[in-house]
């Protein structure tokens, strides 16, 4: 396989336009480096927060928990104090962004989910606390709320040696997020919607676990059926959703691109894009999302030249 590299340059040159505020870019093309750039005052080193990419991380621990029998996707009656209709929730209807119940995703003002991540001690209290105003999978809403939900019913199944285990030692340390920090709220739970720091290598080596279909250096980190479940979509979603990862079945999102291309994605554009039939991984982090991506995207897959 021969490379373009003035397309490569092209590609760049979109990311790091000074309006795109780009801080960070790696492409992996079979598992190995293909170039990677950085805004001044940003390194290989730089730790950098993955905002709602997390909850791709999330749902990788959910899969690791799946894989050793501890949880289902057809679990239910998940917390004890949801004795009425929220008993039906089942930890897929979660993972798919369907459960019903009630979440504001708003960051403009006070909302439930500024109120969970700035104003409460536990993560999970608030999600917990609202009512089921749909029947699981009726609905498709976006949710920082039901991925906390899924932290704390990792932590009340696990207990805390081996949920803080589960982490660094079943995922983390074994893919090679050596440095990456998952941070926990005030009473040890972590939150799993919204703050992983890591760096750009080390987001790469996600989107790589799931391009190698969870195996990574002899060793079946999750199953394939895993990779599998988070790329179907979620019924309400139009394509959009699986897992706790963005599709673009159907070229929903973006039209010009594979549809079987999938990603995490975070606040203000940062982004794991993978994309199966190319063996290729882009990340991209920075402070703005409100720039051609797409054109960008195509720019990298057009570098491919066979």
């Amino acid at each position: 396989l021969k490379y373009n590299f003035s397309l490569l340059d092209k590609g760049r040159e979109i990311a790091f336009r000074e309006k795109n505020l780009t801080r960070a870019m790696i492409i992996l093309h079979k598992g190995k480096i293909l170039t990677e750039s950085y805004a001044e005052g940003f390194d290989k080193q730089t730790m950098i927060n993955g905002w709602s990419m997390t909850k791709s991380i999330t749902s990788t621990l959910v899969g690791i928990l799946v894989k050793k029998g501890v949880l289902s996707i057809q679990d239910s009656n998940l917390f004890d104090t949801w004795k009425d209709e929220r008993n039906a929730i089942k930890v897929k209807d979660l993972l798919k962004m369907q459960s019903g119940l009630y979440f504001e995703e708003s960051y403009d003002e006070l909302s439930t989910a500024t109120n969970m991540l700035f104003r409460s001690e536990c993560v999970a209290d608030i999600p917990m606390d609202q009512d089921a105003i749909f029947k699981p999978g009726e609905k498709w809403y976006y949710s920082s709320g039901t991925t906390n939900l899924l932290s704390q019913l990792m932590r009340n199944t696990l207990g805390d040696g081996a949920y803080y285990a589960l982490v660094y030692e079943e995922l983390f340390h074994r893919i090679g997020m050596n440095t990456a920090v998952l941070e926990s709220d005030q009473t040890g739970t972590f939150i799993g919607s919204s703050f992983c720091f890591a760096r750009p290598r080390e987001w790469a080596q996600l989107g790589q676990l799931y391009l190698q279909y969870g195996f990574w250096n002899g060793q079946q980190i999750i199953d394939s059926s895993w990779v599998e479940f988070v790329q179907r979509p979620a019924e309400k979603s139009t394509g959009r959703y699986g897992g706790h990862f963005w599709l673009n079945a159907y070229g929903s999102i973006y039209p010009k691109l594979p549809h079987n291309m999938y990603f995490c994605s975070g606040f203000q554009g940062q982004r794991i894009f993978i994309f199966p039939s190319q063996d290729l991984v882009v990340v991209r982090m920075g402070l703005s999302e409100n720039w051609d991506m797409q054109a960008f995207l195509l720019t990298i897959l057009e570098s491919l030249e066979k």
